[in-house]
């Protein structure tokens, strides 16, 4: 069906406050994220620092002319130095990210297109025609004016009247009487879920592995109520990509298992229901009270050897250095590992664990600070990121007498408290087939200057023989802003496999591939991403200063890294490789 002005402004209503629009009236707009058409992230509340943010309503489907083009684009050139933000925004549910990006380029449009579809967004604007405008004060995220492609004077006006630096601050300026010229916008019906039938299976599938009881979420989706209470908030971080975490960009790279998000008919049925007020269904047993889950320690099960971590005490303050912490094995036979699990005991301040294989000859001090640091992991831990298990008959070697060596990262979290993690080791009972290795595409030599929000950097691995790519674990702190990782092969072709638009240091995912991907000899793997030092990044510690390569969290990392197979490696070429090593060693 197509709706009118009124019937948006109805459904708007249960956003924000919405009435007729007048000169008195500035409607509030809620945040929100989207990708554009380049697959690059945008979100409204990071333009606090600008005057206003103008979106034009866009479809690739009814093209504008080329004289309006010029007209908005040289809007945008006259504004420049103004901090006014420009986009285009298409919401009309129709089409992909090719289409959006062939249009783009017929149209001669330079501006980001951004790409809403699930029309939440275009829907919560008040935007019901192709060619609308509407100004946005980004710093009270409230709306100032609304006109049309046709209005572009009145536009311009509006502008002027926003950027006046006469009273220091942004000024309101009245709504226009316009009549909408281009083509209505066709929204999909959201229907009327139900909260047993239609919300409760989204809930399960995406949220409640952690919104439970005892889970690591900060409150458990134990019954409706509990949903009904959070869901003002549900609805902030499903607009803005933050919940679920992990997000990958849908329309490119390979598939990943598990994939994080949810599917634009899910975001649809679950935020029209929360606008709804988020009702129960009436005489009906509440479903999240009949869930159970498991309550194991390892989410893999018993483990075949477990090991604790001795007692850390981590002080209430401070900063806490890198902490070198072996962990005696006892093997005396050689091992495969097919799976390794950390348990954290206290997950507030546990920031991330490395586990390096330690041999008997390692044991200065010098050795664990800096040859162990520089070796191949076998496994470890960070917020968000899954245990390691080796598909496909794969698995790492642990030699007799071996032993582990854990780089282990704490950060304080304002109250003194003590750290028990454990370790499960999950082994072969026969060698696997194949050996599992690690590798990693990054940057160690930067220097991000102070209140960049886009500082660009690179980093490059060589597959130097022939092997399988399993997953990929983009690693950067506080003020990481994306990442994505591109293979470049031997015949000259390239392809993105993963792009994370939206970095968040506090969730960091080994994303796994649905099917491992060949990587012929000479293919070089490519990590590229950003810094962003500015007081618009709200986790960045200090943008007032310059930020280079370090390990504590206050300085910065760029890894790209990356889990793959060998083709030729199997335990028996290993093995060989570890007897001649270890024979060279001893002088034997």
């Amino acid at each position: 069906m197509k709706y009118t002005l009124s019937n948006l402004a109805l459904i708007c209503s249960l956003v924000y406050s919405f009435p007729s629009f007048s000169a008195n009236i500035s409607p509030s707009v809620s945040d929100f994220a989207l990708l554009d058409h380049q697959g690059k992230f945008h979100q409204l509340s990071y333009f606090g620092d600008q005057q206003a943010v103008v979106i034009l309503a866009q479809s690739s489907m009814a093209p504008y002319t080329q004289a309006q083009i010029r007209a908005f684009q040289g809007l945008t050139e006259r504004f420049v130095d103004q901090d006014v933000v420009f986009y285009l925004l298409n919401g009309t549910g129709e089409g992909d990210r090719g289409t959006l990006v062939k249009a783009a380029k017929s149209q001669g449009i330079s501006l980001p297109i951004l790409m809403d579809e699930t029309q939440l967004v275009t829907a919560g604007l008040g935007l019901s025609h192709i060619g609308q405008i509407v100004l946005i004060n980004p710093r009270g995220r409230h709306v100032t004016f609304r006109g049309t492609i046709d209005q572009l004077p009145e536009v311009e006006a509006a502008l002027v009247a926003m950027t006046s630096q006469q009273t220091g601050q942004p000024r309101p300026v009245p709504d226009t009487q316009h009549k909408p010229s281009g083509p209505a916008i066709t929204f999909a019906d959201p229907g009327q879920a139900t909260y047993g039938a239609d919300i409760v299976p989204i809930l399960k599938t995406h949220c409640v592995t952690c919104h439970r009881d005892g889970g690591i979420a900060p409150w458990a989706m134990s019954s409706h109520t509990m949903v009904q209470g959070w869901s003002a908030m549900m609805r902030e971080v499903l607009l803005t990509r933050r919940m679920p975490p992990g997000q990958t960009d849908p329309h490119v790279g390979k598939e990943i298992e598990d994939a994080a998000g949810l599917s634009t008919a899910e975001l649809q049925t679950l935020v029209h229901w929360i606008d709804r007020g988020a009702p129960a269904d009436a005489g009906q047993t509440d479903p999240l009270t009949q869930l159970t889950f498991s309550t194991a320690r390892f989410s893999l099960g018993e483990p075949d050897m477990t090991f604790k971590v001795p007692a850390q005490e981590i002080p209430a303050t401070g900063v806490i250095d890198y902490r070198y912490i072996p962990v005696e094995l006892n093997l005396d036979k050689d091992v495969w590992v097919r799976a390794m699990e950390f348990v954290p005991g206290d997950r507030q301040v546990l920031h991330h664990v490395i586990a390096y294989v330690s041999s008997p000859a390692d044991k200065s001090v010098r050795g664990r600070e800096t040859g162990a640091a520089r070796g191949e992991s076998v496994g470890g831990f960070a917020p968000g990121r899954q245990p390691d298990e080796f598909r496909d008959n794969s698995g790492r070697l642990l030699t007799k007498g071996s032993n582990l060596l854990l780089q282990m990262h704490y950060t304080t979290s304002g109250k003194a408290t003590v750290d028990e993690t454990e370790i499960g080791l999950y082994l072969y009972d026969e060698p696997p087939a194949y050996v599992m290795s690690g590798g990693v595409a990054g940057q160690r030599r930067f220097l991000v200057p102070p209140h960049a929000k886009e500082y660009r950097l690179q980093g490059e691995q060589l597959i130097e023989r022939d092997a399988y790519l399993y997953e990929m674990n983009p690693h950067m702190h506080f003020r990481g802003k994306y990442m994505n990782y591109t293979a470049e092969y031997p015949d000259g072709t390239r392809e993105i496999l993963l792009s994370v638009p939206k970095y968040n240091f506090n969730w960091q995912f080994n994303y796994r591939l649905k099917e491992p991907l060949f990587l012929p000899a000479g293919t070089r793997l490519i990590a590229k991403g950003a810094m962003d030092n500015s007081a618009q990044n709200p986790s960045n510690p200090d943008p007032s200063k310059p930020v280079h390569f370090g390990l504590q969290t206050k300085h910065e990392m760029f890894f790209g890294f990356t889990t793959l197979r060998y083709v030729g490696d199997t335990p028996q070429r290993i093995s060989r490789a570890n007897a001649k090593t270890h024979s060279a060693s001893s002088g034997r």
